[in-house]
């Protein structure tokens, strides 16, 4: 009974409780109704042989009559125990209805309680429903407490997030006032100190601003403002990315012919992204290669390098922004580790999905999906 009870909805329960309330009045009511009724037929018989009795005696033995009949005495009792009953089981019902409001509101109010601590900002508080409670305010307390979760995790992310730019940004500034404090401190710098010091400044200001850049780019992408979309022939853009790369020479392997609707600007990015971080680990004379295939309808660009690769477990975290895979966390040649979290939300943007396995040159390859993708049709005829 209990378990059947727990799996009442809060409608079910409201609506038996309620039935069982009115069923409960009524049957008072006829009760009570009908024990008077019955109490009140014993007494009309009673009437009823006396009058036959009075009938039989001579006249002028009979006393005075009944100002009121057997029967309208009846009805009058029986009106009076009515309104009586009826109205002690009105009390009843209303104060039963209360009482059965008040439970069910109890959770509710509980659940207000932990709201308004949230509001207030502490995310800690969670919902607790009990096995007792209805099935829909169990589902409520579920739904939100995990919205709870994902707001606790995304503001731990955010704090993490601003506390590494801090730290990025940071660094570069502290060499470059570390470089100036000493260039001050001599009365007649040579020429060579001066550009040795203007060298380093201008290094770390690319860096800081490389990282602003990112930066940049990862707000633009977080407002969630949608791709301008156009048709790009996949192979020569490729192409032309790879030719255009500025750290070295990048092996064009097969390209899949055709057209895909993308944002060429943002997709350029994610690929120069990827060949500049494949470029990095693999080194000055390390080999990197470009390539892309299809599956089903979908864009498979692939970029392999022969550097050290990635461990396993670490090949989800290499998406995560600032993460480097380097324990040492060298940033030059780790970079800032924004690179491949901007890669995933292009992709994502666009519907896609990006992940790292190893390569066949030994190293790491990265592979994002980009749906959409429409092949070239080849021209099988005899004069082609």
């Amino acid at each position: 009974m209990r378990s059947a009870w727990a799996r009442l909805g809060l409608r079910g329960r409201l609506a038996l409780s309620i039935g069982t309330i009115v069923v409960l009045a009524f049957a008072i009511v006829f009760v009570a109704v009908r024990a008077q009724m019955s109490n009140e037929s014993a007494v009309i018989k009673r009437e009823e042989a006396r009058e036959e009795a009075r009938a039989e005696a001579p006249v002028g033995e009979s006393g005075e009559g009944s100002s009121l009949s057997p029967i309208e005495d009846a009805q009058s009792d029986v009106e009076q125990t009515f309104l009586v009953v009826g109205a002690a089981a009105l009390v009843a019902a209303l104060l039963a209805g209360y009482l059965l409001a008040a439970r069910t509101a109890s959770p509710l109010r509980r659940f207000a309680a932990t709201a308004a601590k949230v509001d207030a900002g502490d995310l800690a508080p969670r919902l607790e429903a009990s096995a007792a409670d209805a099935a829909e305010l169990r589902t409520l307390a579920e739904a939100f407490n995990h919205m709870l979760d994902r707001l606790d995790r995304a503001f731990a992310r955010q704090r993490q997030f601003v506390s590494d730019a801090s730290h990025e940004l940071r660094s570069p500034l502290t060499a470059i006032r570390g470089q100036l404090e000493v260039l001050a401190r001599k009365e007649s710098p040579s020429a060579e100190e001066i550009r040795r010091v203007e060298a380093l400044t201008m290094t770390e200001m690319r860096r800081v601003e490389r990282l602003v850049d990112d930066l940049l780019a990862l707000a633009r992408l977080d407002e969630g403002v949608a791709p301008a979309l156009r048709e790009v022939e996949s192979a020569s853009f490729l192409r032309g990315l790879a030719d255009g790369a500025p750290d070295g020479p990048i092996v064009v392997g097969e390209l899949a012919a055709g057209s895909i609707r993308i944002d060429p600007d943002l997709v350029a990015q994610v690929v120069r992204n990827l060949l500049s971080n494949s470029r990095r680990h693999a080194g000055p004379g390390g080999g990197v290669a470009l390539s892309a295939g299809t599956d089903s309808d979908s864009l498979v660009v692939i970029v392999d390098d022969d550097g050290p690769g990635i461990p396993p477990e670490q090949r989800e975290r290499v998406f995560d922004r600032f993460h480097r895979s380097e324990s040492s966390r060298n940033r030059a040649s780790g970079g800032s580790g924004l690179g491949l979290g901007i890669a995933r939300s292009i992709v994502e943007q666009h519907g896609g999905r990006i992940w790292v396995e190893g390569s066949p040159l030994g190293g790491a390859r990265v592979s994002f999906r980009l749906p959409g993708f429409r092949p070239t049709m080849r021209d099988l005829s005899p004069n082609a």
